[in-house]
Formats: structure tokens, sequence, C-alpha cells
């Protein structure tokens, strides 16, 4: 006979009392230990079965982007977050459960993306992405441990192209040239500021003529569709007096848009960007800037344009974030160091008398030393 009591996983004791069928003390011992094994696997088995099961990466990210992301992210920005998934993350990750991915993991995969010739800033917008993922996935109860510090690969602060002020007149010479809607829009796209998909979507309800001011209330994305714009906030342009005249001069009665097809449609994206890299294919905006004896541009180079200038006429970056509609003004510092205004500014505080207080330690005889004060 075995007459055994067992404490359970769970605190409580289970006491068994059976007859051996090996009838000798050396086989009631065997049985006695096969008995607590299996009563111990058991409930080892019946808890894990009570567990949720943490959903894999690849499994999860479906539900993230079908959920989350088309809740609270622009269209175009749900486009681009499935793309960046699609890389290489899922294919390298998308297997491991939530709660498997941990540091090495991590390390891992930044490994092997930078031996596939991967930039550091593609592999760092590809980690912000897992990383909201993972939040939302500890957010909404899915992966109950805290998910791992994920840290991001240095990156060289970005560069931008600009065209100086010669450059730009000289590109503003050339497009008068050029057939509409280009002939308005390249120079008004230097003295406004907007993005391209702002400057597809602007219609003429949108413009006060009046008191020269520019409403940005939507914006086109890749495919065609019209959202709000980028920050998600509309914004008031105020425009110069040059931009008016330019747009009176302008006017057409072909529809809606101010710049458009001669149907009065709405510019499509390969209207605007270059087909490929041959010239014959190229934008209208790079011919208008190679008749101009200027490198290859594009549309955006207009809008860093615009807030170069405006900071090196001394324009306060707040006042730039606002007219760009950057949501902070983190983006505009970029522009600040082309403020001569602002380097004069700040050389000439050594100009100044010196205060008659300051902090710190000195000679007890200084007649600037606080407890001389």
């Amino acid at each position: 006979m075995i007459d055994i009591q067992i404490t359970m996983p769970d605190g409580s004791i289970t006491r068994i009392r059976k007859v051996s069928p090996v009838p000798t003390r050396r086989g009631a011992e065997n049985y006695e230990r096969e008995v607590r094994a299996a009563l111990l696997e058991g409930a080892r088995s019946s808890k894990e079965d009570n567990q949720p099961v943490v959903p894999t990466l690849a499994s999860f990210a479906t539900f993230f982007i079908d959920t989350y992301a088309t809740t609270n992210n622009r269209p175009s920005t749900v486009r681009e977050k499935r793309r960046t998934l699609g890389r290489g993350m899922l294919a390298q990750l998308g297997r491991l459960r939530l709660d498997q991915i941990g540091p090495r993991q991590l390390e891992a995969f930044k490994a092997r993306r930078k031996k596939d010739g991967v930039s550091n800033k593609t592999i760092n917008e590809e980690l912000a992405i897992l990383s909201k993922i993972l939040g939302y996935a500890e957010e909404i109860g899915e992966l109950t441990t805290p998910p791992p510090k994920i840290r991001r690969l240095k990156v060289q602060k970005p560069s931008f192209d600009f065209l100086d002020f010669d450059e730009a007149i000289r590109l503003e010479d050339a497009a008068q040239h050029a057939p509409a809607p280009w002939r308005a829009m390249i120079p008004f796209a230097l003295w406004s500021g907007l993005r391209i998909g702002e400057l597809r979507a602007l219609r003429w309800d949108d413009l006060d003529f009046v008191t020269g001011v520019l409403h940005v209330r939507r914006a086109v994305d890749d495919v065609g569709d019209l959202q709000p714009p980028k920050s998600g906030q509309p914004r008031v342009v105020d425009l110069p007096q040059k931009a008016v005249d330019l747009l009176r001069d302008h006017r057409h009665g072909h529809g809606l848009y101010v710049f458009c097809r001669p149907d009065g449609s709405m510019l499509a994206r390969w209207d605007c960007e270059p087909h490929s890299s041959d010239p014959e294919d190229d934008s209208a905006l790079n011919e208008v800037a190679r008749k101009a004896g200027l490198r290859r541009i594009g549309w955006h180079t207009l809008r860093h344009t615009y807030a170069s200038h405006l900071m090196m006429r001394g324009a306060k970056p707040v006042e730039v974030q606002e007219l760009l509609g950057h949501a902070s003004l983190t983006m505009t510092m970029r522009y600040t160091h082309l403020s001569p205004g602002a380097r004069r500014a700040a050389a000439k505080l050594l100009d100044a008398a010196p205060p008659r207080h300051h902090s710190g330690t000195g000679n007890p005889d200084d007649e600037f030393n606080p407890i001389n004060s």
C-alpha cells in the first residue's frame, strides 16, 4: 500500500491511498514516486491551461493596424506602418510571442538589418512601431510583463537643401515662362511654404484676397484621398502681397482647385513628381529648375527655402512654426542656425555691462561678490 499527502502548487493538500501494482517494498516506493510526479504535472498543466495565450508579434501587429492605427492615424500613416512592418520585422520577429521579445532579440534584429544595408534612420522607424505595438499590448492586457527597453541607433542630424536668395529669384524668373499651373504654383510654393499635398488640395474658397490670408484645411495623401493637414489641425498662413497678386493673375474658371489640370480636376501625384530618373521623365518643377541653371530639387526644397528665408530675415522660431504647421517647435529649430540676427544678438550680450550680482564663490574684496552686495 501507498499512503501519501502532497501539497499542491495552489496550496491545497491531496491524500492518496492505493494498492501498489507491484507487491514489494521497492515496487511500492517506485509507484509512490510515479503517483507524486503525475499529480504535480497534472496540476501544472491545469494551471497553464487556465492562463491566457500571449499572441505572436505577427498576429498582434495585424490587430494593432486594423484597430488602434486605423482609428488614431491618417490612412497614409496606416499604409506606411504596414509597409514598415513588412520590410523585415515580421519576417525576423513575427513568429515570437510578445513576451518572448527581449533585449537579445532586439539587438539581433538591429544587427541583421544593419547587415542588410538598412540605414539607422529606417531601423529606428521600425523600432518605433514595435515599441508602440508592445506598449499597446501591455495597455490592453495582452502582454502582462513590462515590454523591454528599446534603444534606438544613433542617427546623424539630417541636412536639408534650400535655395539661397539669388537661386530663388532665378527659379521665380524661369517659372514665368512655364505653362499653367506651374507658372503660378512654383513661386507660390516658395512664398507660402505649403506642402505638395496642401498645394494640390488648395481651393479658391481657402483664400481671402482682401486680408491676404490662406486657410490650410486639407491635404491630399499619396493615393489621392483628402485628409486633414499633416499636423491634424488646420492653420492660417499670412501671405506676402506678391503671392496674393500672383493668385489674382492666375485666377481661372476651371473649378474649385487653385492649381489643377486643364479640366479643373485635382492634380495627381504623378503630375507633380518625376516618373523616373531619366531627364525626359522629369517633373515640371525640375524642368523649370534646369532652365534656371539650378540642381534637381523637390517640392519640399521650396518649403525648406520658405522657412530658411524667414529665419534669415529675422522671423522668430515660434512664428515660423505656426506658418509651417509644425506640431512641435523642435522641427522648426533646425532652421535657427540660419538667423544672423539671433547670432548677433547672442554675441552682443557680452558687450553689455556685467550684472551687479552673481552666484558662486569669488574674491571677498570683489565688489560683485554676494557677501559685499
